[in-house]
């Protein structure tokens, strides 16, 4: 069994919350255990936060005017197409809004009041089961294979060998595919807060393409034009 996630794990959170005071008491908290958290009261505003920004865990209220945190979440899986992980902060204890959140793409759910450290094992527990996921299953696309667990990555029968920078860019990709990855978001899960002054972001992915794309005769990584980058099949073959 693998260990449970260390207390301290410099974790970015997105607290999407309503109530003032909680938020408080859920911001200190955190930074208590070395987390950072964005925080926002509008969905809305939260939508524009996880296009520009990467996040370990979303913590997600339902209680929220104008775009509830059912319309929140089902965005988040269906039209951004992001895995991270999803908690519902909710005071409706009843199983059909509960069964709703889990059905719109939640992970896990949690009932007002409860306390920070019950939200913190919470946080460690989905994290955990998704590293257990993401360990566990290839990754495809089109002809590609990708196995994060053993760092094998090939295009039909053809083993491509791949820098640590480079796979991890790709991982990324295909974890969100078909959706894009947003240029600060492959930044910030590479650097953190400290990217290096040079265009590196841009080197890697000429190797990447390099290595993946150009040996083949079709297409699978692509630049979406001011947003990102992103990895499908398409029907483009390469001449």
């Amino acid at each position: 069994m693998l260990e449970l996630l260390s207390e301290n794990m410099c974790l970015r959170l997105l607290l999407i919350e309503e109530d003032y005071d909680l938020a408080e008491e859920i911001i200190d908290y955190m930074e208590k255990r070395h987390c950072s958290t964005d925080f926002t009261a509008s969905g809305q505003q939260a939508i524009s936060l996880l296009k520009d920004n990467v996040y370990d865990v979303i913590l997600l209220s339902i209680n929220l005017h104008r775009m509830n945190g059912f319309d929140i979440c089902s965005n988040i899986r269906q039209v951004l197409c992001l895995k991270i992980p999803v908690i519902i902060l909710t005071n409706r204890i009843d199983s059909s809004n509960i069964l709703k959140g889990l059905r719109c793409g939640a992970d896990d759910y949690i009932s007002k009041p409860f306390r920070p450290d019950e939200l913190f094992t919470r946080i460690q527990a989905v994290l955990e089961k998704q590293k257990i996921h993401s360990c566990s299953g290839l990754f495809k696309i089109g002809d590609l294979t990708l196995d994060p667990e053993k760092g094998i990555v090939k295009r039909g029968e053809h083993n491509i060998r791949l820098s640590a920078v480079c796979f991890r860019i790709l991982h990324r990709l295909v974890e969100k595919s078909p959706g894009f990855v947003s240029r600060g978001e492959l930044e910030y899960d590479l650097w953190r807060d400290q990217p290096p002054l040079s265009d590196a972001l841009k080197a890697h992915f000429w190797v990447l393409r390099t290595l993946v794309d150009k040996p083949f005769n079709k297409r699978l990584i692509y630049s979406v034009r001011g947003r990102g980058y992103k990895i499908e099949d398409l029907e483009v073959h390469i001449n």
